[in-house]
């Protein structure tokens, strides 16, 4: 469980470095989240359905990361597309980059793969998985704006404010290591 929250506040931090490198408002970190959290689910259960229909009966599991890069590379590619067609008002373009670096999408997937869960299991780790992943993006551009306004000295501005900030956040998850028992 304390890999777990080191990889979601890990994944969080790059996907909201590589959203912070374009004009941020609001708006588009919400949508990053909810684009997140719907690949982290549809990652995961598709990746379990891949697993049963085609990686067991072939016997193909020295081939399962073969197989699932393909799977996730296309919903990187097609949930900002359907979110676009959805809600043409939302900012969606350069959304593929923060999800193809989203090391949780890939982690959660493997994972859930690997072993043998229920349907109904795939599908809470990954919601839970993508409303945690939302929430660390959330509490990162909060991190970054409180910084911004606060009296931070010349050496700590920028990247090292924000990686001290995430170094807290990794404690403060971990913190919760106990409380969800499998």
């Amino acid at each position: 469980m304390n890999d777990s929250m080191l990889i979601l506040a890990s994944a969080a931090l790059v996907s909201h470095l590589l959203v912070q490198a374009q004009p941020s408002n609001r708006l588009r970190l919400q949508v990053c989240g909810l684009a997140g959290a719907l690949s982290i689910v549809l990652g995961a259960s598709g990746g379990q359905v891949l697993e049963r229909l085609i990686v067991a009966p072939w016997q193909l599991q020295d081939l399962r990361l073969f197989l699932l890069l393909p799977w996730l590379a296309l919903l990187t590619w097609g949930v900002p597309t359907a979110l676009r067609r959805l809600r043409p008002q939302w900012p969606t373009r350069g959304l593929a980059l923060p999800l193809l670096g989203n090391a949780l999408l890939l982690g959660l997937t493997l994972q859930v793969t690997g072993e043998d869960t229920s349907a109904l299991a795939t599908l809470r780790w990954g919601a839970s998985a993508g409303v945690g992943f939302w929430l660390a993006l959330v509490l990162f551009d909060d991190l970054q704006q409180r910084s911004q306004q606060a009296e931070v000295p010349a050496a700590l501005r920028g990247l090292p404010i924000t990686l001290i900030g995430a170094g807290v956040m990794a404690l403060a998850f971990s913190g919760l290591n106990g409380i969800f028992i499998q």
